[in-house]
């Protein structure tokens, strides 16, 4: 009967396997389908949007040329044209309606009206140079649709306007007239780069997500990094990176073709997807970046069904041995072969779930931004920022870079952190006088000792390649922050250390921004930051990184302005740190596990008896033995909650409870179950039994 019984649990666990395999394997490719799908979705999405926009000012340029050729015009119906003309185009920042010499009006040399409708103004960009001239800076726009006809021009920095552009020139001629046929002048459709941004902002990329757009020539359009735009191509960024794949990509980019690519993130804890492909109209260059942990979420449902399997896997297994043995009954030796497999199984699955819940990231919080550890990822989180604050009509915030150094760090006690070293930042030298210079540390403890910043050097350093100059400020620091942690998962929690560094005054209009330049590396990894001596006792640091947290305030602090308390920005510098598991289990682990093995030997040597009190001494002792180890461990760990250690305790207390109920049912009374080859039935489950109830807690806690 009992062999039936196993057969019968065999194929059911066995079917299982299979459609768990299955599901696994589907899962993961629903997973990465889904993953091709977004990112090409995005894609095209991005590419048509742009596409359409580049269709209507092409086919609005070659209209306005055409009217301009065949019409004599004065100048309030030219400005009212433009006027007209610049609002059918959502995107477009302006038209430009720019005359030959003196082909305007005889008394007028250069007409050149520039209608921005972003500022409702017009610009006579005469006015500011001569536009006609080919060999000053600046006038390709105009110069290069004149003498070569009607084409994108190659990103350029207006002076007039004082922002790069990117602009369709068409040419318009002469109509009559002894000039007839010669160029008469030319139509200039116009938007700034940040029209491309506010585009690829607009779609769905996640925090980390950004697009690129290239010219024909590989000149950056559009960028996270606004130093790009205009001034570096894509062949230059190409040769300079060391990721194969993505070179590849950029490669094949300049080259017009399309596809993606796959490959680890700088940062060494994500894996990125690239999308490349080519815009129909015009043939320029457009790439998507996506983070792939951002597309899919966390790995819990991943790891739920490694977690799943495993158990399937162990009750097949165990179900198997039981059939080999081939007998309705089972003898005193396999008892004992099915308890030992049935601990190793289990204390496996122990193990497996513990190793996931160890080497699993730290989930990062909802209003938590992504790692920052590279300019693109700075410039991507920079640029929803000024988008936000555009929308609401509110004045752009004005980036001070910053650094920080850590000297030394110490646990306090289990929330309060003793960090002492070095911070600078950078300012710009027109907003010195304006601003106050220096942070705050809000996470300080509340004690009057509990910090000390001096401000150490101040001085101005000339910007190096074109960047601006700056004020250089840096103060050492020994301050004692406190750490809202949780232990609740220990010795699986993820101690996260992150130091809040805010502006002095609000109204400064200040976002505090990595000075990613002062660091030989920003890789999480390469632990950026921290001196290379520091220790943690008991904990290895993983990882050290900036990113932000987006707050908003329930008071204006009596400013009378709400507005400066939403959505507040605040730059972190993040330590992670990961126990060291050799020492918890020696100091918690090791007290449990002798206790167990004593009383397992108690069981062992314990026959029919009618002494009771030596049974209930040796668990007595063995339970202070325990009691004692629980209290040391709840005075290193200080919290309100139950922390996933703990249980191993509660467990063991049933154990004994058990044991010395067993131990003396045994001894006195006559119970078939506990007489079955002297009390073997109890013996043979008793580990077994133990590390089913951690595994139960375990899959409760972290499944």
């Amino acid at each position: 009967m009992l062999k039936r019984i196993f057969y019968f649990i065999a194929i059911a666990l066995f079917f299982g396997l299979i459609y768990n395999t299955y599901e696994l394997y589907t899962f993961k490719k629903a997973r990465n389908k889904f993953v091709a799908e977004k990112g090409l979705t995005t894609m095209n999405s991005l590419k048509n949007q742009v596409d359409t926009i580049l269709i209507q000012i092409v086919n609005e340029g070659t209209k306005l040329a055409k009217d301009f050729g065949s019409n004599t015009y004065t100048e309030n119906q030219i400005l009212s044209i433009l006027k007209t003309s610049s609002k059918k185009i959502t995107a477009l920042q302006g038209i430009t309606a720019c005359y030959e010499p003196y082909a305007f009006s005889k008394d007028k040399k250069l007409y050149c009206p520039y209608y921005n409708k972003g500022t409702n103004s017009t610009i006579q960009v005469g006015k500011s140079y001569d536009y006609t001239d080919k060999t000053l800076e600046g006038t390709a726009w105009y110069t290069d649709i004149r003498d070569q006809g009607a084409k994108w021009v190659e990103p350029y920095y207006a002076k007039a306007a004082k922002d790069w552009y990117i602009d369709y020139g068409i040419p318009f001629y002469h109509q009559t007239g002894p000039n007839k046929g010669k160029v008469k002048g030319t139509i200039t459709m116009s938007f700034v780069t940040s029209g491309f941004k506010n585009l690829i902002l607009s779609l769905s990329l996640g925090k980390t997500g950004y697009g690129i757009i290239t010219s024909k020539e590989g000149t950056y359009l559009s960028h996270p990094v606004n130093d790009y735009i205009g001034k570096i191509d894509i062949k230059t960024i190409s040769n300079s990176l060391e990721n194969e794949t993505l070179k590849f990509a950029y490669q094949n980019l300049q080259a017009g073709k399309a596809g993606n690519v796959e490959f680890q993130s700088a940062n060494g804890q994500d894996t990125e997807l690239f999308f490349y492909d080519k815009i129909p109209s015009n043939n320029w260059g457009i790439g998507l970046s996506f983070s792939k942990n951002e597309l899919l979420g966390n790995n819990s449902n991943l790891n739920k069904r490694y977690i799943k399997l495993a158990l399937l896997l162990s009750a097949f297994f165990l179900m198997m041995i039981a059939i080999y043995f081939n007998k309705d009954y089972l003898d005193r030796q396999e008892i004992w072969q099915l308890s030992i497999l049935a601990t190793i199984l289990l204390i496996f699955n122990i193990c497996l779930i513990g190793y996931l819940q160890h080497t699993g990231s730290r989930k990062i919080n909802t209003t938590e931004s992504p790692v920052i550890s590279d300019l693109a990822s700075l410039s991507s989180f920079v640029n929803q920022q000024e988008t936000r604050l555009e929308n609401l009509k509110q004045p752009k915030k004005t980036s001070v870079p910053t650094g920080i150094f850590i000297e030394r760090m110490a646990f306090e006690n289990s929330y309060n952190v003793n960090i002492s070293g070095t911070i600078w930042q950078k300012y710009p030298l027109e907003l010195v006088d304006k601003v106050k210079i220096g942070f705050r540390l809000p996470q300080t403890s509340p004690f009057a000792e509990a910090s000390f910043i001096e401000e150490t050097y101040r001085k101005e350093i000339k910007g190096i390649s074109g960047t601006d100059d700056y004020l250089l400020v840096g103060w050492d620091f020994r301050v004692t922050l406190q750490q809202y942690l949780n232990y609740t998962n220990f010795p699986f929690d993820k101690r996260h250390i992150n130091l809040e560094i805010s502006p002095i005054d609000y109204e400064d209009h200040l976002i505090f921004t990595p000075d990613l330049a002062s660091y030989e590396f920003t890789n999480p990894t390469k632990k950026p930051g921290l001196n290379p001596k520091i220790k943690v006792s008991g904990n290895n640091i993983m990882k050290s990184y900036f990113n932000y947290s987006i707050a908003s305030y329930d008071t204006d602090f009596g400013f009378s302005d709400k507005t400066l308390f939403e959505e507040v920005p605040t730059l972190h510098f993040n330590i992670e740190l990961r126990r060291i598991l050799f020492n918890t289990f020696v100091t918690y682990l090791i007290p449990i596990f002798v206790v167990l093995i004593m009383m397992f030997i108690l069981l062992i040597a314990s026959g029919k008896t009618n002494e009771r009190q030596g049974i209930i001494e040796a668990m007595a002792a063995f339970f202070f033995v325990l009691i004692f180890s629980h209290i040391d461990m709840r005075r290193e760990i200080i919290t309100a909650d139950l922390i996933y250690m703990e249980y191993f305790y509660f467990v063991t207390y049933c154990m004994i409870i058990l044991a010395t109920w067993n131990l003396i049912t045994y001894a006195k009374s006559k119970v078939v179950v506990f007489d079955y080859n002297e009390n073997q039935l109890f013996k043979a489950a008793y580990f077994p039994v133990f590390f089913l109830c951690i595994l139960i807690i375990t899959l409760a806690k972290f499944y």
